[in-house]
């Protein structure tokens, strides 16, 4: 929390026994369970110090208190037995509900104590110490509010992480059909697209509930050319025709872009842990690179491969339709582009579809 919540602990290093009923401070008198003072004083582990360190670093304030500005001291009483167990915690002088149920959690998660000593033997002994909750400078609400803002800014998105997926060429929408030009239909179990999503950002519009996610990625996407086509592409045009000497055992045009997204998301809870989404919007890329691979044997059994990098009349430039959706760091994505993959009157016009599986990643965590 941006607000300094100081935790004084004081204790009392000696057994308070009282006979005398402190009514004006309505104190609850915790009967005696010992007739003598002790030789040792029951001890937390590590000494006074240690104790106030365990309570500085365990004691939450509640946010209701803080937002009701509760502050003040909850008088806490319990007994230490024979064996450092603690037991019988009351309060003796609270606050609030709030804060009275705070102040009791933290002495019950303590650890054992070492027990107090009387003629070298362990006996019971009663307890009591005040624990001071303070908002520190007179912290007022409007300081929690914008701690809060800042909390928001650590909601979970949906983006960083790993998609891996395949990749089918389309004439129009969802349609594969391209009539003359049938080079273009690509063969789907040769295609891939693996995506590297390495930062993401969610700025909250409700909560956790629903956002604008945007980050970073690199999308690598292989198309898979059917028979031997060799691509063929001048500055006003790019085809392919068939090879007919060669034999290729693989026959590719890789892309690969660096991708910024604009997602409206929706979530049920503010970490990604046990968490349904559901995303949709726009994913922008910049080509990268580009290339053909082919690789084959010749006939008298020499394998062969060959790279070709060029721009093969390329769109610069990528806008993508996406929709995700999972749960937890499991999901699924589909996107379809919206602009051509080629340049537009360089060829027909051609619209890849990819999807597949997501792995959401917290890089950051």
């Amino acid at each position: 929390m941006k607000s300094n919540l100081l935790f004084c602990v004081f204790f009392f290093p000696f057994v308070i026994f009282s006979q005398v009923k402190e009514t004006e401070t309505k104190v609850e008198i915790v009967p005696k369970l010992e007739t003598e003072l002790p030789d040792i004083e029951a001890e937390f582990p590590g000494g006074i110090e240690a104790m106030m360190n365990y309570i500085n670093e365990n004691v939450r304030y509640p946010q209701s208190s803080i937002e009701k500005s509760e502050q003040g001291r909850v008088f806490i009483s319990f007994v230490v037995d024979t064996v450092g167990s603690i037991s019988n915690i009351k309060v003796e002088k609270g606050i609030s509900d709030s804060l009275n149920a705070e102040a009791i959690r933290v002495i019950e998660s303590m650890p054992k104590w070492k027990p107090a000593i009387l003629t070298d033997k362990p006996i019971n002994q009663t307890v009591r110490l005040p624990i001071n909750f303070s908002l520190s400078n007179g912290e007022e609400l409007d300081d929690v509010e914008e701690e809060e803002d800042e909390e928001r800014k650590l909601y979970d998105a949906h983006w960083a992480g790993f998609d891996i997926g395949t990749l089918v060429l389309m004439s129009d929408f969802f349609k594969t059909d391209f009539a003359a030009n049938d080079y273009w239909k690509n063969d789907v179990v040769f295609s891939s697209v693996f995506n590297f999503n390495f930062f993401d950002y969610k700025f909250p519009i409700f909560k956790q509930y629903l956002g604008l996610t945007t980050g970073m990625g690199w999308n690598v996407s292989t198309i898979g050319l059917t028979k031997n086509y060799d691509l063929i592409h001048t500055s006003d045009t790019i085809y392919a025709s068939i090879n007919s000497i060669p034999n290729y055992r693989t026959n590719s045009l890789s892309l690969q872009y660096l991708t910024i997204p604009l997602l409206l998301e929706f979530s049920t809870k503010k970490e990604q842990k046990n968490s349904f989404y559901l995303a949709a919007g726009v994913v922008g890329g910049v080509r990268l690179f580009s290339s053909t691979r082919k690789k084959g044997t010749y006939s008298n059994g020499d394998r062969y491969e060959l790279i070709v990098r060029s721009k093969y009349n390329l769109a610069p430039f990528t806008l993508e339709a996406t929709v995700r959706t999972g749960f937890g760091p499991i999901g699924l994505f589909a996107n379809y582009n919206l602009n051509t993959l080629f340049k537009e009157g360089k060829t027909v016009a051609i619209y890849p579809f990819r999807a597949g599986v997501s792995f959401n990643v917290d890089y950051g965590k």
